[in-house]
């Protein structure tokens, strides 16, 4: 089998996205996922409060496309696509796309999320779901693919 590169940069933010899927806690995660490339918007002192579950995957091919807020939760074996195919053209063409989460979202187990999305402030995604739309804040959502459940009272 042979993995091609195309940086050095590549290879190592490979290598750091593979090292952080060994157990671990999931607040310590944090930090071998930014150093592969994912962006996160916190405070320097509130970084303990990220968890990253075992098993979660990033797109190793654009993961600088991924941006993660403060007090997040992903849980176990979720993954997170930035690449998706363009079937509105003849032939196989990618499109990249940025997945934005924000602050407090709750991302259930074995959930995948794909395309260009953004999940809102403090919405929950629940186990399982296919997440290929935008999620409004506090909302709940779930299914294949995610359906809005209801809203979060306040």
């Amino acid at each position: 089998m042979t993995i091609g590169f195309k940086s050095f940069k590549k290879l190592v933010s490979f290598l750091w996205l593979k090292i952080a899927r060994l157990p671990m806690p999931g607040h310590w995660r944090y930090h071998l996922i930014k150093k592969a490339g994912v962006r996160f918007n916190l405070p320097s002192h509130d970084r303990k409060f990220v968890f990253i579950g075992d098993n979660v995957t990033f797109d190793s091919t654009h993961p600088e496309e991924i941006e993660i807020g403060n007090y997040v939760h992903i849980t176990t074996g979720c993954i997170l696509l930035t690449h998706y195919l363009d079937t509105s053209k003849v032939g196989v063409y990618w499109k990249i796309g940025h997945i934005t989460i924000k602050d407090g979202a709750f991302i259930g187990a074995n959930s995948i999320i794909s395309k260009p999305v953004t999940i809102g402030e403090h919405s929950i995604v629940g186990s399982g779901s296919v997440v290929t739309k935008d999620i409004p804040p506090y909302e709940i959502w779930a299914g294949n693919p995610a359906r809005f459940i209801k809203k979060i009272n306040i």
